[in-house]
């Protein structure tokens, strides 16, 4: 299955979503990342390694063509 448009990740996750595309699967950040933090994601980003071969999830995330990037849960946590 190919990865959804660009018009629907927006629709999906918000007009804020940084997009970036990678072989066949599209890098959505919804945390604001600097541009560095952005090509690094990028360049550590490798499907076969991405992805747990036995979980039902990873199988379904994989199949959809869309990782999502937001390590603003983190900040949060921290903040309380």
């Amino acid at each position: 299955m190919p990865a959804p448009t660009t018009a629907n990740i927006r629709a999906m996750y918000g007009q804020d979503a940084v997009i970036v595309r990678k072989g066949g699967y599209a890098l959505v950040h919804l945390d604001k990342p600097t541009p560095e933090l952005r090509r690094q994601r990028s360049r550590e980003f490798k499907a076969e390694t991405f992805f747990c071969a036995d979980c039902p999830l990873c199988a379904v995330l994989q199949k959809s063509g869309v990782v999502v990037f937001d390590d603003r849960v983190f900040e949060t946590e921290e903040a309380i």
